[in-house]
C-alpha cells in the first residue's frame, strides 16, 4: 500500500514539473527559439524589418541641418520632413562615445510609428552578464536591431525608448531592455535622447520619412 502510494506521489511529482516546464516555455518560447536559433550551425542574422532603410552620410547630414535651420527660424515652415538617411545621419552625429565605440555599419528603419537602428554591435565592451543565456558565445562583432517609439518630450528634445532588442537572432525579455540600451548606447534610464529644434512641438514617424511639427504655444 504505501509503495503505491509512493508512486502516485511521484507521478503527481512528475506531472507538476512537467506541467511548470511548459507553461515556462511557452512564455519564454520566443527567447527559447532565439538561443537555438543564435547557436545552431549556420544561425540567421537579425531578421530585416520592413519599412525606409537610411544609411548616414556628410551629405545627407548636411541636408538634415539645413532642414533644422529651416525649422528653428521665427519664420520657418510649419513641417519638414526627415529622410531615413538625414535622421541616421542626425543620430550617428549626436551619438554618445559609448554608442560611436559600440555600433558599427549602422543604418535607421522606419516603420509607422517606430525607430529602429540596425548595426553591428562590437562586443568587446561589453558585460558579457547583460547578455544572458548567449554572453559567453557571442563574437566580437553580432548583428543588433533595436526598435521603439519615439516622442517630444520638451522643447529640443526627442526621447526613444527602445521595447525591443534582437541580438543575433536573440529577442530579450521586456525587462532587461533598459540596461542593454543603457550599456550600448551610454544612457540611462533605457531612454535615448535626441536632439532636435526647440521650435519642434511634435513628430510623426512613418515609412517615408519623419515629419517635425512646429509647436503652437
Amino acid at each position: 500500500m504505501k509503495g503505491c502510494l509512493r508512486n502516485i506521489l511521484a507521478g503527481v511529482g512528475c506531472l507538476t514539473l512537467v506541467i511548470l516546464a511548459g507553461a515556462a516555455g511557452y512564455h519564454y518560447r520566443a527567447q527559447l527559439k532565439g538561443f537555438v536559433d543564435s547557436v545552431r550551425p549556420g544561425r540567421a542574422a537579425v531578421a530585416d524589418t520592413l519599412g525606409t532603410t537610411g544609411f548616414a552620410s556628410e551629405t545627407a547630414l548636411e541636408r538634415a541641418r539645413r532642414k533644422e535651420r529651416r525649422m528653428a527660424s521665427r519664420s520657418g515652415p510649419a513641417t519638414v520632413v526627415l529622410t531615413a538617411e538625414e535622421l541616421a545621419a542626425l543620430i550617428r552625429d549626436g551619438l554618445d562615445p559609448v554608442a560611436r565605440r559600440a555600433l558599427d555599419s549602422m543604418r535607421v528603419i522606419l516603420t509607422r510609428d517606430r525607430l529602429t537602428i540596425d548595426a553591428q554591435l562590437l562586443t568587446a565592451g561589453l558585460e558579457r552578464g547583460l547578455l544572458g543565456p548567449i554572453g559567453d558565445i557571442v563574437d566580437a562583432r553580432e548583428p543588433l536591431r533595436i526598435a521603439g517609439p519615439a516622442a517630444v518630450t520638451a522643447p529640443g528634445v526627442v526621447e526613444w525608448t527602445p521595447d525591443e532588442i534582437v541580438l543575433r537572432a536573440f529577442p530579450f525579455p521586456g525587462g532587461l531592455i533598459p540596461r542593454l540600451v543603457n550599456a550600448i548606447m551610454g544612457v540611462r534610464d533605457g531612454v535615448v535622447p535626441l536632439a532636435v529644434p526647440p521650435t519642434v512641438g511634435d513628430l510623426r514617424i512613418r515609412e517615408d520619412g519623419v515629419t517635425f511639427y512646429r509647436r503652437t504655444d
